[in-house]
Protein backbone atom coordinates (compact mmCIF):
# COMPACT_ATOMS: atom_id res chain seq x y z
CA UNK A 1 0.00 0.00 0.00
CA UNK A 2 1.12 3.28 -1.06
CA UNK A 3 1.35 7.03 1.05
CA UNK A 4 2.65 9.15 -1.06
CA UNK A 5 1.56 12.56 0.83
CA UNK A 6 2.74 10.67 3.59
CA UNK A 7 6.11 9.83 2.02
CA UNK A 8 6.45 13.30 1.20
CA UNK A 9 5.36 14.77 4.25
CA UNK A 10 7.48 12.34 6.52
CA UNK A 11 10.43 13.27 4.62
CA UNK A 12 9.92 16.95 5.19
CA UNK A 13 9.79 16.58 9.20
CA UNK A 14 12.63 14.28 9.19
CA UNK A 15 14.91 17.17 7.91
CA UNK A 16 13.33 19.29 9.80
CA UNK A 17 14.17 17.57 13.05
CA UNK A 18 17.47 17.24 11.85
CA UNK A 19 17.94 20.94 11.79
CA UNK A 20 16.22 21.14 15.13
CA UNK A 21 19.10 18.93 16.17
CA UNK A 22 21.67 21.04 15.05
CA UNK A 23 20.02 24.44 16.47
CA UNK A 24 19.96 22.17 19.97
CA UNK A 25 23.41 21.72 20.27
CA UNK A 26 24.00 24.69 18.89
CA UNK A 27 22.53 26.08 22.26
CA UNK A 28 24.28 23.53 24.42
CA UNK A 29 27.26 25.01 23.15
CA UNK A 30 25.59 28.62 24.08
CA UNK A 31 24.70 27.42 27.61
CA UNK A 32 28.30 26.29 28.12
CA UNK A 33 29.66 29.18 27.14
CA UNK A 34 27.44 31.67 29.02
CA UNK A 35 28.37 28.19 32.56
CA UNK A 36 32.16 29.39 31.61
CA UNK A 37 31.65 32.85 31.67
CA UNK A 38 29.56 32.96 35.30
CA UNK A 39 32.39 30.65 36.26
CA UNK A 40 35.15 33.14 35.20
CA UNK A 41 33.26 36.28 36.87
CA UNK A 42 32.44 34.35 39.99
CA UNK A 43 35.98 33.87 40.35
CA UNK A 44 37.23 37.26 39.02
CA UNK A 45 38.93 39.43 41.52
CA UNK A 46 37.27 43.00 40.35
CA UNK A 47 34.17 43.96 39.47
CA UNK A 48 35.58 45.05 35.96
CA UNK A 49 37.07 41.56 35.64
CA UNK A 50 33.36 40.03 36.47
CA UNK A 51 31.91 42.11 34.39
CA UNK A 52 34.16 41.59 31.03
CA UNK A 53 33.87 37.36 31.75
CA UNK A 54 30.02 37.52 32.11
CA UNK A 55 29.84 40.30 29.02
CA UNK A 56 32.13 37.79 26.72
CA UNK A 57 30.33 34.74 27.47
CA UNK A 58 26.97 36.25 26.89
CA UNK A 59 28.03 38.19 23.70
CA UNK A 60 29.62 34.69 22.45
CA UNK A 61 25.96 32.91 23.44
CA UNK A 62 24.27 35.54 21.45
CA UNK A 63 25.55 34.90 18.69
CA UNK A 64 25.02 30.98 18.71
CA UNK A 65 21.18 31.99 19.81
CA UNK A 66 21.04 33.49 16.84
CA UNK A 67 22.28 30.90 14.38
CA UNK A 68 19.24 28.93 16.77
CA UNK A 69 16.52 31.37 15.91
CA UNK A 70 17.45 30.71 12.19
CA UNK A 71 17.83 27.22 12.37
CA UNK A 72 14.40 26.66 14.35
CA UNK A 73 12.36 29.40 11.83
CA UNK A 74 13.16 27.12 9.02
CA UNK A 75 12.73 23.71 10.54
CA UNK A 76 9.23 25.31 11.86
CA UNK A 77 8.20 25.52 8.36
CA UNK A 78 9.31 22.56 7.35
CA UNK A 79 7.73 20.78 9.67
CA UNK A 80 4.82 22.16 9.66
CA UNK A 81 4.53 21.68 5.25
CA UNK A 82 5.24 18.29 5.95
CA UNK A 83 2.94 17.35 8.54
CA UNK A 84 -0.01 18.82 6.34
CA UNK A 85 1.37 16.71 3.88
CA UNK A 86 1.43 13.44 5.87
CA UNK A 87 -2.38 14.53 7.70
CA UNK A 88 -3.70 13.54 4.33
CA UNK A 89 -3.22 9.93 4.53
CA UNK A 90 -3.71 9.82 8.28
CA UNK A 91 -5.56 11.73 11.03
CA UNK A 92 -3.04 11.72 13.87
CA UNK A 93 -1.31 13.82 11.75
CA UNK A 94 -3.46 16.45 11.92
CA UNK A 95 -3.63 16.42 15.72
CA UNK A 96 -0.02 16.62 15.61
CA UNK A 97 -0.77 19.98 13.43
CA UNK A 98 -3.04 21.67 16.11
CA UNK A 99 -0.45 20.90 18.46
CA UNK A 100 2.35 22.44 16.16
CA UNK A 101 0.36 25.98 15.68
CA UNK A 102 -0.32 25.67 19.38
CA UNK A 103 3.32 25.67 20.18
CA UNK A 104 4.51 28.40 17.81
CA UNK A 105 1.54 30.97 19.63
CA UNK A 106 3.28 29.88 23.00
CA UNK A 107 6.57 30.39 21.47
CA UNK A 108 5.28 34.39 20.96
CA UNK A 109 3.76 34.82 23.73
CA UNK A 110 6.75 33.69 25.74
CA UNK A 111 8.39 36.83 23.73
CA UNK A 112 6.17 38.96 24.70
CA UNK A 113 5.78 37.94 28.45
CA UNK A 114 10.17 37.70 28.41
CA UNK A 115 10.17 40.55 31.26
CA UNK A 116 7.52 38.43 33.64
CA UNK A 117 10.17 35.75 34.84
CA UNK A 118 6.95 33.20 36.18
CA UNK A 119 5.26 34.14 33.30
CA UNK A 120 7.95 33.56 30.89
CA UNK A 121 9.21 30.10 32.59
CA UNK A 122 5.51 28.62 32.41
CA UNK A 123 5.35 29.50 28.85
CA UNK A 124 8.52 28.23 27.86
CA UNK A 125 7.47 24.98 29.70
CA UNK A 126 4.29 24.75 27.86
CA UNK A 127 5.98 25.48 24.94
CA UNK A 128 8.03 22.27 25.16
CA UNK A 129 4.94 20.20 26.05
CA UNK A 130 3.18 21.27 22.61
CA UNK A 131 6.53 19.97 20.98
CA UNK A 132 6.30 16.97 23.30
CA UNK A 133 2.56 16.41 21.98
CA UNK A 134 3.76 17.06 18.14
CA UNK A 135 6.14 14.03 18.66
CA UNK A 136 3.88 12.07 20.12
CA UNK A 137 0.96 12.73 17.76
CA UNK A 138 3.52 12.02 14.61
CA UNK A 139 4.71 8.70 16.15
CA UNK A 140 1.04 7.45 17.04
CA UNK A 141 0.66 8.61 13.08
CA UNK A 142 3.73 6.70 12.28
CA UNK A 143 2.58 3.96 13.69
CA UNK A 144 -0.77 3.42 12.10
CA UNK A 145 0.35 3.81 8.85
CA UNK A 146 3.14 1.14 9.09
CA UNK A 147 0.54 -1.24 10.77
CA UNK A 148 -1.40 -0.53 7.25
CA UNK A 149 1.50 -1.01 5.86
CA UNK A 150 1.81 -4.51 7.94
CA UNK A 151 5.60 -3.23 8.55
CA UNK A 152 5.19 -4.56 12.49
CA UNK A 153 9.06 -3.79 12.59
CA UNK A 154 8.81 -0.01 12.33
CA UNK A 155 5.17 -0.17 14.24
CA UNK A 156 7.09 -1.64 17.04
CA UNK A 157 9.73 0.37 17.05
CA UNK A 158 7.86 3.60 17.32
CA UNK A 159 6.39 2.16 20.27
CA UNK A 160 8.99 1.47 22.21
CA UNK A 161 10.74 5.48 20.73
CA UNK A 162 7.29 6.88 21.62
CA UNK A 163 7.76 5.42 25.64
CA UNK A 164 11.11 6.37 25.75
CA UNK A 165 10.89 9.95 24.18
CA UNK A 166 7.90 10.44 27.14
CA UNK A 167 10.69 9.24 29.76
CA UNK A 168 13.27 11.70 28.54
CA UNK A 169 10.50 14.88 28.24
CA UNK A 170 9.23 14.35 31.95
CA UNK A 171 13.34 14.69 32.80
CA UNK A 172 14.33 17.28 30.37
CA UNK A 173 11.36 19.21 31.68
CA UNK A 174 11.76 18.87 35.33
CA UNK A 175 15.87 20.30 34.52
CA UNK A 176 14.56 23.44 32.51
CA UNK A 177 11.75 24.23 35.43
CA UNK A 178 14.61 23.93 38.41
CA UNK A 179 17.32 25.71 35.81
CA UNK A 180 14.20 28.66 34.69
CA UNK A 181 13.67 29.30 38.89
CA UNK A 182 17.06 29.69 40.08
CA UNK A 183 18.92 33.08 40.19
CA UNK A 184 21.30 35.43 41.26
CA UNK A 185 25.08 34.97 40.75
CA UNK A 186 25.68 32.18 43.36
CA UNK A 187 22.82 30.44 41.34
CA UNK A 188 23.67 30.98 37.90
CA UNK A 189 26.57 27.93 37.17
CA UNK A 190 24.21 25.42 38.89
CA UNK A 191 21.46 26.87 36.81
CA UNK A 192 23.50 26.43 33.62
CA UNK A 193 24.51 23.20 34.29
CA UNK A 194 20.95 22.13 34.68
CA UNK A 195 19.95 23.75 31.36
CA UNK A 196 22.98 21.75 29.76
CA UNK A 197 21.40 18.80 31.33
CA UNK A 198 18.30 19.77 29.75
CA UNK A 199 19.73 20.39 26.10
CA UNK A 200 21.28 16.98 26.19
CA UNK A 201 18.56 15.04 26.94
CA UNK A 202 16.64 16.76 24.16
CA UNK A 203 19.76 15.58 21.84
CA UNK A 204 18.88 12.26 23.38
CA UNK A 205 15.10 12.53 22.34
CA UNK A 206 16.06 14.17 18.86
CA UNK A 207 18.23 10.92 18.26
CA UNK A 208 15.50 8.39 18.88
CA UNK A 209 12.94 10.56 17.16
CA UNK A 210 15.08 10.71 14.08
CA UNK A 211 15.84 7.01 14.15
CA UNK A 212 11.74 6.28 13.76
CA UNK A 213 11.66 8.73 11.28
CA UNK A 214 14.35 7.95 9.01
CA UNK A 215 12.43 4.19 9.58
CA UNK A 216 9.28 5.26 8.75
CA UNK A 217 10.69 7.18 5.69
CA UNK A 218 12.15 4.80 4.14
CA UNK A 219 8.91 1.80 4.54
CA UNK A 220 6.87 4.62 3.08
CA UNK A 221 9.02 4.85 -0.46
CA UNK A 222 9.45 1.02 -0.41
CA UNK A 223 5.54 0.67 0.16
Amino acid sequence: MKFPNAAKGVKKIFTAEILNLIGTIVMVIAAIVVAIGAAGAAGAQSSDGKALALGGGIMVALIFIAVYMILATIAYIMNLVGIINASKDETNFKSALIFLIVGIVTMILVAVFRNNPVVYSMLLSLGDLMNVFVNIFVIAGGVKLADRMNRGDVSTKGTNVLKLIIVVAILSLIASLISSFMGGMVASVTAAVLLIVSLILNIIKYFMYLSFLSRLKKSLVEG
